[in-house]
């Protein structure tokens, strides 16, 4: 290892805001991005509002004296310590964890008072797109950061103890005591202590409420989680119904990588959100109420309104800095094979060009890496549980399912307006369509002069049939079981209507980058190329998960624990299937499936 590699390493671990590609050239992935572009991916804030910057800063572990945002304890989720500047000021956080500062007046949960004559524009933390789409990748003593690739990161661990941390903090008088005099230095009072204790008690039962909408029994571990299923249920908490429907966020999947996505005219696993570009060079409107959606899911804060009047829903949403941050990734390319990772055997990769242009390229679609303008058709295999061909798959379909079946009270947006074709929001209204008209409403409310008309039609679902609703506790094992067989019929049969359910599918998209981003499938159930490239029952049932360490003969991370708990991926498990995508995998030979991973390491 040479002193460059040392010194960048190091750089990164103190949290440098330059990236190694930046650094060090000898070791360059060549995505395209300048010192500037990769600041504004870590530092801009989307609206996102998980906890007051004071209070952050403030707060510890559960159990203990030590700050919950050490770089110790951030590792321990899988988060990289990063330093941000904010006022004048250092504070270390999470890389993509962002400063958010803003009037409050017109938003909800967020909208806390905890000191006497406290500004309306206190700010707040809350995550970035950097957060979740920066991947780490080390071999040999270096570590790669990757913008756009997915995190290895243990979001549902942390947001757990995050909320035990907050509920220690009120519960235990001594931590209480510490966690009060920080935040209120300079203005701790008796009165200020209680106006702060009660934004705490507030601030707590609406994290609670959230937690319980989620709740599931499955562990997602890192490098995973059911963003779909967070998003809609924070649409559930905040849409002012006196009792939503709890939706257990059961399908958790791989964080997608984001490099030539503004090419794609669908994206999610599941395209359920279309791009829609106003001009070859203006406002992505469908970019911007993906995003939008996005944020509600992270922390956004929306004041839903019974009636608009075309003036939409106040949020936290910053429109203005996703429209930058969705014309910064424009730029960014798929990460280049680096040579410290092994050379690429020319005769194995002329193979594997072979074998992928017969088995693979009908489906994912060749993409030059330097190619950041071409339009990209999304390739849409139906979820199948027997079949698969061309256009199908027989891969988990959970993910896919829930976004269709998911419902809840939609409160204050019971009778808004959807569209010509399906009226007004119902009662049996899914989730998913009561998000698409929530961001249009968010959107209309910033951008209102350009984006009602180009949003007549977004993202709107037709209402799936109406899921079995659980009531009491007895039984209740039997109840879930028989209501979970029938949900997933229900999405099977709903599935050959490709017309009416184009989202009970999974996207197929060019490969470009592929390397960087394990584990593969869109539930992240396998854990390297080679194994994806065997047939579907001699893939490993099970994986360790966590590190970031990268093998690069079968590509991929490999089979060890990371700095956290252990973490054990079991494929047996309701959401963790590792079946289906087998293509003629079944037939290959050995050699005939390094010889791809060859191929692939160069896209």
């Amino acid at each position: 290892m040479t002193l460059k590699s040392v010194l960048v390493a190091a750089s990164i671990g103190a949290g440098s805001l330059i990236s190694a590609a930046v650094l060090a050239n000898d070791y360059t992935l060549d995505q395209n991005w300048s010192a500037k572009d990769l600041a504004v991916w870590r530092d801009t804030s989307q609206g996102s509002r998980l906890l007051p910057l004071s209070w952050i800063t403030a707060l510890e572990i559960k159990g203990s004296k030590v700050p919950f945002m050490s770089d110790a304890n951030v590792q321990t989720y899988g988060y990289t310590p990063s330093t941000l500047v904010f006022a004048y000021q250092s504070y270390r956080l999470p890389r993509g964890f962002v400063v958010d500062k803003e009037s409050d007046k017109a938003l909800t949960f967020s909208r806390l008072r905890w000191k006497d004559g406290q500004s309306d524009q206190e700010p707040w933390v809350g995550m970035n797109c950097a957060a979740c789409h920066t991947a780490n990748v080390s071999f040999d003593g270096y570590t790669w950061e990757i913008p756009g690739g997915p995190t290895n990161a243990d979001f549902q661990k942390f947001l757990h103890a995050f909320r035990e941390a907050l509920s220690d903090t009120q519960n235990d008088k001594e931590k209480f005591d510490r966690f009060a005099s920080k935040v209120l230095a300079g203005t701790d009072t008796q009165a200020n202590r209680q106006l702060l204790s009660t934004a705490l008690d507030t601030l707590n039962r609406f994290l609670e409420e959230g937690a319980s909408l989620n709740h599931t029994d499955l562990v997602y571990g890192p490098g995973r989680v059911d963003a779909v299923g967070h998003i809609l249920n924070r649409v559930a908490q905040l849409n002012g119904a006196p009792q939503p429907t709890p939706n257990p966020s059961d399908a958790p999947v791989s964080y997608p990588f984001l490099w030539n996505t503004p090419q794609h005219d669908k994206v999610q696993w599941n395209g359920v959100a279309p791009n829609l570009k106003l001009g070859s060079n203006g406002l992505d409107i469908g970019a911007l109420a993906r995003n939008a959606s996005e944020v509600v899911g992270v922390f956004g804060d929306v004041s839903f309104r019974s009636d608009t009047h075309f003036k939409g829903f106040p949020s936290s949403v910053r429109i203005d800095n996703l429209d930058q941050l969705e014309r910064t990734l424009t730029r960014l390319k798929p990460p280049k094979w680096p040579e410290k990772l092994g050379g690429i055997d020319e005769n194995k990769q002329k193979r594997g060009a072979e074998l992928f242009a017969q088995n693979c390229s009908s489906c994912h679609l060749p993409l030059p890496r330097d190619d950041l303008k071409a339009k990209i058709v999304a390739k849409m295999s139906t979820i199948s549980a027997e079949t698969e061909t061309n256009r199908s798959i027989t891969t988990d379909p959970w993910m896919a399912c829930n976004a269709v079946q998911f419902i809840s009270d939609p409160g204050k947006l019971r009778g808004i307006h959807l569209n010509k074709i399906f009226g007004e929001i119902t009662d049996q209204s899914t989730l998913v369509t009561q998000l698409g008209v929530t961001a249009r409403e968010i959107l209309l409310n910033q951008k209102h002069d350009i984006v009602a008309l180009a949003l007549k039609d977004f993202m709107n679902v037709e209402p799936a049939p109406s899921r079995v609703i659980r009531k009491g506790t007895f039984g209740f094992l039997r109840a879930f079981q028989s209501e979970r067989s029938r949900r997933l019929q229900a999405c099977y049969a709903l599935a050959q209507d490709k017309k009416k359910y184009p989202t009970l599918a999974y996207k197929a998209r060019p490969l470009t980058g592929i390397w960087a981003t394990a584990p593969y499938l869109h539930n992240g159930s396998v854990r390297t190329l080679y194994d994806l490239l065997l047939p579907p029952d001699k893939r490993p049932s099970s994986f360790k998960t966590g590190s970031i360490m990268f093998d690069p003969e079968k590509v991929g991370f490999v089979d060890a624990f990371g700095p956290g708990s252990p973490f054990t991926f079991d494929t047996s498990l309701p959401g963790n299937s590792n079946a289906g995508h087998d293509y003629g995998a079944s037939s290959f030979l050995d050699a005939d499936r390094y010889a791809l991973i060859e191929y692939m390491k160069t896209l």
